[in-house]
């Protein structure tokens, strides 16, 4: 944890911070507008079971959807709307508070570190650094190119919490997911694709108009989320650097679209947002962008697709750049999707 200050805040994706409401928030991504930071609200105070003996939380959105992230968007607008922002980039409402409302930053570099370097009476926290300290030496990625994130980062986990890890760099991450299957071969691990793909399924038929069988298929691709000794954990990229800086690119909505494509690069599908780079016949996208992480990591290179959403054209410094596909859009929520042809 550190203090933070108007003019001192540095956080990247999948950092936590902490507000003067005592309200706890997930950064999003590393491209944010001048003293404000895009993210999501996690935690406030109240009688749930999160905590670390001090103070007691619960969780503001339970399900990573559109219609929830709406929910939380218009709670905001009544308590505190300063932490709405309607982003010129993208044309839409975001959550970004100001920096000058941020008390506390938890780093989660140097959350993990802490955990390494500190013994722990808790079962979960001991999983955590073993199964870092295996990733690590089966893949050969420095232990300080790992992060921990969701509730062990600000330290109000409970027993039955979610170990949530992050990798630094895409070549990083590639090498942590390849030892991650040599794990599972060995049996250390059971990754989600085999462990649990009807339960992924379950959530899935809830959020997307598509057939339990096309969600099956996508289930049997999710290399990233598994058990570890009883633990279901999940592993996701923080990229090296920012894509580009705040501005440069500015998107522009041509409305919904449905459109076949093939897949030809998946190497930035785990970070945030997921990004897919596709060919298709007529040339009109470049892209399948996914802020529903859902759907992050789920395609592999080669997979024709069908996908429905958001038709976006991105200008970079003012030149058309590339054309994409937006799942995760609010004009498209319950209807937008992605299927394996």
């Amino acid at each position: 944890m550190q203090k933070a200050g108007d003019h001192d805040v540095s956080v990247r994706d999948h950092d936590y911070f902490e507000t003067t409401d005592g309200w706890i928030f997930m950064v999003l991504g590393d491209i944010h507008p001048e003293g404000r930071v895009w993210s999501l609200l996690k935690y406030v105070p109240g009688n749930g079971i999160w905590g670390n003996g001090e103070k007691k939380y619960i969780r503001v959105i339970r399900q990573y959807t559109v219609s929830e992230l709406l929910k939380v968007i218009s709670f905001l607008e009544e308590m505190q709307p300063s932490y709405v922002y309607h982003d010129p980039t993208v044309g839409a409402r975001v959550i970004a508070p100001p920096t000058s409302n941020i008390t506390k930053v938890y780093s989660s570099r140097r959350r993990l570190i802490e955990l390494l370097n500190r013994p722990t009476s808790s079962r979960l926290e001991r999983l955590l650094v073993s199964l870092v300290e295996r990733l690590s030496e089966v893949s050969g990625v420095p232990i300080d190119c790992f992060g921990v994130t969701g509730s062990i980062l600000p330290g109000i986990h409970h027993q039955d919490s979610d170990i949530d890890l992050v990798v630094y760099g895409t070549d990083n991450l590639w090498r942590v997911l390849e030892a991650l299957n040599e794990l599972h071969r060995e049996g250390e691990v059971a990754l989600q694709g085999g462990s649990d793909p009807e339960g992924w399924v379950v959530r899935a038929s809830s959020r997307y108009p598509v057939p339990a069988r096309d969600l099956r298929r996508l289930a049997s691709n999710v290399i990233n989320k598994g058990v570890y000794s009883g633990v279901l954990f999940s592993i996701h990229g923080v990229r090296g650097m920012p894509a580009y800086r705040y501005g440069e690119v500015v998107y522009s909505a041509l409305g919904m679209a449905r459109v076949r494509a093939r897949v030809v690069d998946v190497r930035e599908s785990l970070f945030t947002p997921a990004v897919y780079f596709v060919e298709d016949e007529g040339g009109s996208i470049d892209r399948i962008v996914c802020y529903d992480m859902m759907l992050a990591g789920v395609l592999r290179e080669g997979d024709s697709v069908e996908a429905y959403g958001k038709l976006e054209l991105a200008r970079r410094n003012g030149e058309e750049a590339w054309r994409q596909i937006l799942i995760g859009s609010y004009e498209g929520a319950g209807r937008e999707y992605i299927r394996i042809l």
